[in-house]
C-alpha cells in the first residue's frame, strides 16, 4: 500500500475507485460538500434526511456514482461527535471505512478528503488515517497450499488537502504512521509464525535482519558465550530443548555520544510447553505467541530505524524454547542468574522471568539509564485486565508516566498495577535468594516484581502483554491472532524522549 498526499482538485475529476469523505455528527452534507450534493441532484441531502447517511462514529455509506464523478464509488465515513473526536476515534472510523473500501480483495485506488475538526492537527489526523488503512489491511496467509484470499486489497491511498502547507504537515504524519504500521505488522507476522518455523535461531536472525537494514550495531551471544557470562536464567530454560538459545543486543544510536541510553528488553520464548510443569493441551498451540514481547521490541526497532529519533537505545532480547525432556530443568532446582542471585524453581512454566532477568542484568552492565521490558509473562494479567488492556508495573513513577502518555498517543490501552513491598515478599525462597513463582493470587504483579529484583535501582517498567499480544477476537484494526501490541507505544516513548 502506497500513501500519498496531494492537493485537492475538482471533485468530479478525482479519478479513483473509491472517494472517501468524512462527515461529523451534526454536519449537513449539503453544506459541507455542496458541489458533491449538486452532482447527485440533491440526493445526498435527501439520503441524510432519511438517515441513510450518518455522521455517527464508524457509520459508512457506499454510493455508486454512476458516472457522475470520475470516482467509481463515494464512501461517506461517519466520524462521530466533534467534541469527542481524537486520534483514536479518527483511526477507528477510518479503519471501518478501510475495511469497506478493501472488500473483495481487489487492489484499488482510494482517495480521502483530509479535513479535520476540533483539536486534532493535520499531522496526527494523517497518521491516524495511515495507521487505519495499514493496520486493517494486514493479512497473514500462513502455509496453505492455495491462498485463502488475495493479500493485497489496496494499492494507493491518496490523502487530499487544500494547500501546500497542509500537504507538508500531513506528510509528516503519513511517514510516522507508515513506520509504525510496518513495525506493528512485522511484529504480527513474527508472532503468527508457527513454532517449528520461528525457532530461537529464526528469531535471532529476524532481529539481526532489522539491525542490518538500518545500519545498527548488534551482538549475538550464542550458547558458549552465555555460559561464559553466567546467564543461568536463559540457559536453564533452554536445557530441555534441542534448539540453541541466543541473546541478541542491538544498539541504535541517534545521538552523537553514547549516553542516556534507553534499555528495551524482550522475552523471546519461541514456544512454551511449560517444560516439566507442562501446560494443558487446550490452547497450547497458541504458545507460539510467547515471544510477543521480543516481537514488540523488534517491531519498535523497525519503526525507529525509519523515523531516526535523536535517542540512544539498547535492545536486548532472549531467544529460547521451553521444552520438557530428560535434560530439562526441574521444579526444586536452584539456578544462578547472571546477576549472581539464585532462584529456586517452583514451576518451569514461570520461565520468561528467568530469561528477562539475565537480559536486564546484561543491559544494566552496558550502562542503560532506564529499562522497559515487554513480555507475555503471566496468565494473571489476563484474569486482571482481559484482552483489551496491557498491564504496566514500575519502580519509578516518572518513567511509567512517560509510558502511559506514549500509550495514550499511540492509542493503545495500558493500566498500572501496584508493586507494593508485600508482593515482593512473596518471591522470597527458603533455599535461594528468590523463587520463580510466588503463588496464584496477584500472580501478574508477583511476576513483575520478580523482575524488579534484577532492575534494582535502575528506573524500570514492565509491560505484561499476555492478554493482548495474541487474541481470538477480530476488529477493524486487526484480524484474529497476533496484534503487534506495544510496538507503537514503545516507539512513541522513544520519540518523546528524543524531543526532550
Amino acid at each position: 500500500m502506497n500513501v500519498t498526499v496531494e492537493k485537492r482538485t475538482e471533485w468530479k475529476d478525482i479519478d479513483c475507485d473509491e472517494l472517501i469523505i468524512p462527515l461529523w455528527k451534526g454536519e449537513a452534507i449539503a453544506e459541507v460538500y455542496p458541489e458533491l450534493d449538486q452532482f447527485f441532484a440533491g440526493s445526498l441531502a435527501a439520503m441524510q434526511e432519511e438517515k441513510e447517511i450518518s455522521g455517527e462514529a464508524k457509520a459508512v455509506t457506499v454510493i455508486h456514482t454512476m458516472g457522475k464523478l470520475a470516482a467509481k464509488k463515494l464512501l461517506i465515513a461517519g466520524m462521530g461527535s466533534p467534541e469527542s473526536f481524537d486520534f483514536v476515534s479518527a483511526r477507528a472510523s477510518f479503519a471501518r471505512a478501510a475495511k469497506t473500501a478493501g472488500a473483495k480483495g481487489k487492489e484499488k485506488t482510494v482517495a480521502i478528503d483530509l479535513r479535520t475538526v476540533g483539536s486534532l492537527d493535520m499531522d496526527r489526523f494523517s497518521q491516524a488515517v495511515t495507521e487505519a488503512f495499514g493496520l486493517s489491511a494486514y493479512h497473514y496467509e500462513g502455509y496453505r497450499l492455495k491462498p485463502k484470499r488475495e493479500a493485497a486489497a489496496l494499492g494507493t491511498v491518496q490523502l487530499l488537502v487544500d494547500s501546500d502547507e497542509a500537504a507538508a504537515t500531513s506528510m509528516i504524519g503519513v511517514m510516522r504512521g507508515e513506520a509504525l504500521v510496518q513495525g506493528t505488522n512485522l511484529a504480527r507476522t513474527l508472532v503468527n509464525e508457527p513454532g517449528n518455523y520461528m525457532t530461537p535461531t529464526a528469531l535471532k536472525d529476524a532481529i539481526v535482519e532489522v539491525a542490518k537494514r538500518y545500519g545498527m550495531e548488534y551482538e549475538v551471544l550464542a550458547q558458549d558465550k552465555l555460559v561464559e557470562m553466567g546467564m543461568g536464567g536463559v540457559l536453564s530454560v533452554a536445557k530441555g530443548s534441542a534448539e540453541e538459545p541466543f541473546v541478541v543486543a542491538v544498539k541504535y544510536q541517534g545521538k552523537e555520544t553514547w549516553e542516556d541510553v534507553i534499555g528495551l528488553i524482550g522475552k523471546g520464548v519461541t514456544f512454551d510447553t511449560g517444560g516439566i510443569s507442562i501446560k494443558p493441551v487446550a490452547g497450547m498451540e497458541d504458545m507460539k505467541s510467547d515471544m510477543g514481547g521480543a516481537a514488540a521490541m523488534i517491531g519498535a526497532l523497525e519503526a525507529l530505524g525509519q523515523l531516526k529519533p535523536k535517542a540512544n537505545v539498547l535492545t536486548v532480547i532472549g531467544c529460547v524454547e521451553n521444552m520438557p525432556s530428560s535434560t530439562a530443568y526441574k521444579p526444586g532446582d536452584v539456578i544462578t542468574t547472571m546477576s549472581g542471585k539464585t532462584v529456586e524453581i517452583i514451576t518451569t512454566d514461570a520461565e520468561g522471568r528467568l530469561v528477562l532477568a539475565d537480559c536486564i542484568t546484561y543491559a544494566k552492565a552496558k550502562g542503560v539509564s532506564c529499562l522497559v521490558d515487554a513480555a507475555t509473562l503471566t496468565g494473571g494479567i489476563v484474569v486482571a485486565l482481559g484482552n483489551f488492556c496491557s498491564g504496566v508495573m514500575t519502580n519509578n513513577d516518572a518513567l511509567v508516566g512517560e509510558l502511559l502518555s506514549a500509550a495514550g498517543q499511540a492509542g493503545e490501552r495500558l493500566w498500572q498495577l501496584p508493586t507494593f513491598e508485600e508482593y515482593r515478599e512473596l518471591n522470597k525462597s527458603r533455599f535461594a535468594d528468590l523463587k520463580n513463582s510466588g503463588g496464584r493470587y496477584g500472580h501478574g504483579i508477583i511476576g513483575g516484581v520478580f523482575l524488579q529484583e534484577f532492575a534494582e535501582e535502575t528506573p524500570w517498567a514492565h509491560l505484561d502483554i499476555a492478554g493482548t499480544a495474541y487474541v481470538a477476537s477480530v476488529s477493524d484494526l486487526h484480524p484474529s491472532g497476533a496484534t503487534g501490541v506495544m510496538v507503537r507505544t514503545i516507539a512513541q516513548f522513544v520519540l518523546n524522549r528524543s524531543q526532550v
